[in-house]
């Protein structure tokens, strides 16, 4: 029997969603290599502009939990 790493009703994280979207604009990618349609464009760029949101928010997380990391790290040692 075929194990799942993630349970279906556990919500992606922005990692998760980051490699999804990078995956849809690979796809997307790939159709306009193939067919120079306005169609192919908007779905490229439409995945790039999904890809930018992503990476600013994944930006701020890793921020965040270094910080929070940071600070557990100096109350531990008071």
């Amino acid at each position: 029997m075929q194990m799942m790493w993630r349970h279906m009703s556990i919500q992606d994280d922005t990692h998760d969603k980051l490699t999804k979207a990078y995956m849809a604009y690979f796809k997307a990618n790939e159709q306009f290599a193939k067919r120079r349609s306005l169609a192919t464009k908007v779905a490229a760029r439409k995945a790039l502009a999904e890809i930018r949101i992503l990476a600013r928010t994944r930006r701020k997380e890793l921020t965040t939990e270094f910080e929070d990391s940071r600070n557990q790290k100096t109350h531990n040692q008071k």
